[in-house]
């Protein structure tokens, strides 16, 4: 792995050892795998995860995951999803209503009885900080693939777990090639940014209840803000993730802010925004705006950072002539 920090894998004869660093401390282990044909297998396991792959019915509890699957070739194995309500995938829909696909509720505490009657050969949650654990499905024999990615340090170290993800379901090769041209698009992408001359001053998101999440410069939005040619404002937050801010923290920098990016859900105007806030009316930057609702911005930009990449550069640099494959932020006129 070559940008990934907290997984290792390790190749032995007829099996592979994943190893997944605890990104809370690094000092631990949070899991350990081995990946393989139940007659290759070692019969010794230790604290490791036995897994037999190819998995055939997966209860995978994010959207992210289940798109990254179709990709892959592998919706078929989607035994069951979680969070119905955001996955927006039209085979996984299909699948729900047909009967294919059960739907196991809420990801937090899963339908018990429906993961049961699934039968699944593994289940893929994404694992957070002081959560206590799963619960009652860590003690039903179940395999728990522990999807940590979004933990990692950067856009394409996040990325690389897809060449995991690929090995559970035996799309091992698909899923290097498609690591390899997301890393080939990326990094071109970033040396055109890199050559660029004006850094566009640049902040994002809004405020939610009174408080503004600002990304930390070390978090992969951050990472990835510089990557495209941006002056990021709050570059200097530290950490890995995001920061909660008071408004008038934000306004201080903000007001010398060139371009404004927005994920929403729902479409954004001006005019509603600074009502419901009047003093970020002190912003003079163009606002640019992602419609959650009607873009699939979570379930392709996670695994594909080179697409958000190039939408956010032809967003900040348009003397570059760069046309996104995706279009996820659109200007705000009103």
């Amino acid at each position: 792995m070559r940008y990934a920090r907290n997984l290792v894998l390790v190749s032995h004869e007829g099996y592979l050892e994943a190893v997944m660093l605890n990104p809370w401390d690094s000092t631990r282990i949070l899991h350990r795998y081995l990946l393989g044909k139940s007659d290759s297998l070692p019969p010794q396991t230790g604290d490791a995860t036995p897994i037999v792959t190819p998995l055939q019915r997966a209860a995978v509890f994010t959207s992210v995951h289940c798109a990254l699957l179709q990709e892959l070739g592998c919706v078929s194995a989607i035994g069951g999803v979680c969070e119905l309500e955001y996955i927006h995938l039209s085979s996984v829909r299909e699948g729900v209503r047909e009967g294919r696909i059960a739907d196991l509720g809420n990801g937090m505490q899963p339908n018990i009885e429906r993961i049961i009657q699934l039968k699944p050969d593994a289940l893929m949650p994404t694992p957070f900080e002081h959560s206590g654990g799963y619960g009652r499905i860590e003690r039903m024999g179940i395999p728990i693939v522990e999807c940590a990615d979004y933990m990692e340090c950067s856009p394409l170290a996040r990325a690389e777990w897809i060449r995991f993800y690929g090995r559970l379901f035996d799309r091992g090769a698909k899923a290097d090639s498609l690591f390899l041209a997301i890393e080939r698009d990326y990094l071109a992408l970033a040396a055109r940014a890199a050559e660029t001359a004006s850094r566009p001053r640049m902040i994002c998101e809004i405020p939610q209840s009174g408080y503004w999440f600002m990304p930390a410069g070390e978090s992969t939005m951050g990472q990835l803000y510089a990557h495209a040619g941006a002056r990021y404002l709050f570059d200097d937050l530290p950490g890995a993730g995001s920061v909660s801010l008071g408004i008038e923290r934000v306004l201080e920098r903000g007001v010398t802010a060139d371009v404004w990016l927005v994920k929403l859900n729902g479409p954004l105007r001006r005019a509603q925004l600074v009502a419901d806030y009047p003093a970020l009316r002190r912003i003079p930057a163009r606002i640019w705006c992602c419609d959650l609702s009607t873009s699939q911005f979570y379930e392709e930009t996670p695994f594909h950072p080179e697409l958000l990449l190039e939408d956010i550069l032809s967003v900040l640099h348009p003397e570059l002539g760069i046309v996104p494959r995706r279009e996820y932020y659109h200007e705000v006129t009103e």
